[in-house]
């Protein structure tokens, strides 16, 4: 399975992937994650850490409430999430 492939498995069945220091916190409903799954997350921990220290939206735990600050980044080449990356959003000028 390629990191594209797992983390929209993750996504689907509403998996979600927290940074916790040196490793990351996986959180998910009571026998979604598969012994067969979690090898796979494992194989791919490091990918799967850079995203979330990232902001990657694709990881994003809150992706719906988070979706007002999601912004795209050239520098990154990927969609990030403020909320995640404790950003703040600018304010669009109301007139």
């Amino acid at each position: 399975m390629t990191l594209d492939e797992l983390v929209i498995t993750l996504r689907d069945q509403n998996v979600h992937l927290f940074d916790d220091g040196d490793a990351f916190r996986v959180q998910a409903r009571k026998g979604v994650l598969t012994p067969q799954l979690l090898e796979v997350v494992t194989a791919h921990s490091a990918e799967l850490l850079y995203l979330i220290r990232l902001g990657d939206v694709r990881v994003c735990p809150s992706r719906w409430e988070h979706r007002p600050s999601w912004r795209y980044s050239p520098t990154a080449k990927a969609f990030l999430c403020c909320d995640c990356r404790k950003e703040t959003v600018p304010q669009k000028a109301e007139g």
